[in-house]
């Protein structure tokens, strides 16, 4: 599918988000899949050619676009997409990720794990639940160095203050004037937080090193592993 480069902005130190203007079409998607941007003509290549995955940070209410966002690198892929005009044609391909997609019961109270740039499916997730007055229970453990690098931070915390549906637990792990949590995410940390842990279902999204570790912290709390879902996203 066919798509340009709408908006363009920064939404934390160093994270950038990007809005792609579908052109009059919509894609069907699930709050925490993926899709897949193809860059056409980029200004820099390499050998890891121009298409790339990402995870959906709108909502699906929000029609005719798709958002994602991301670090900044050198890399070829990110400098082009960092550098190419609004307007620029790109292709929007294959959605993935159902495996990670928001259960469409809410029975179970879930608990989201984010570490950095791994919160973008969660931020449609939240999105999603609230523009749909859906009744799930959501307990988001946030993990970042600092303030300055919480990409979304500010909706977030806006989110959780006005509705209790959505509880947010941030940890700064590298911010010497944080006066929070500065924890890295353990069991202990879980347990802390989560009441109950073996009755709720997990998302774990972060860099592949971090999710191992929440999996196996989680395993030590005796959660089932069908009972954990772990981004298999690796675009980091």
């Amino acid at each position: 599918m066919k798509a340009e480069i709408k908006e363009r902005k920064e939404v934390a130190s160093g994270t950038l988000l990007v809005v792609f203007d579908l052109l009059g079409k919509n894609v069907e998607f699930k709050p925490g899949q993926f899709f897949f941007v193809e860059l056409i003509d980029p200004p820099y290549k390499d050998e890891k050619g121009a298409r790339r995955q990402f995870s959906f940070v709108n909502s699906p209410h929000e029609k005719y676009i798709v958002t994602m966002a991301t670090r900044k690198s050198d890399s070829a892929f990110k400098r082009s997409l960092a550098e190419m005009p609004l307007g620029s044609e790109v292709e929007i391909g294959k959605i993935g990720g159902e495996d990670f997609a928001l259960p469409d019961n809410g029975g179970r109270p879930l608990v989201f794990v984010a570490g950095g740039i791994g919160i973008t499916p969660f931020i449609s997730m939240t999105r999603y639940v609230m523009e749909a007055g859906l009744d799930h229970h959501m307990t988001l453990l946030y993990s970042n160095r600092d303030r300055q690098s919480a990409a979304f931070l500010e909706e977030l915390e806006d989110r959780a203050k006005s509705n209790d549906r959505l509880e947010l637990i941030l940890t700064m792990t590298d911010d010497p004037a944080w006066e929070g949590e500065a924890r890295k995410i353990d069991w202990e940390f879980i347990s802390d937080y989560v009441e109950v842990p073996g009755s709720s279902t997990f998302f774990v999204a972060g860099p592949p090193a971090m999710n191992e570790a929440i999996l196996s912290e989680l395993i030590k709390l005796g959660i089932e592993e069908e009972d954990v879902k772990v981004s298999d996203f690796a675009g980091y």
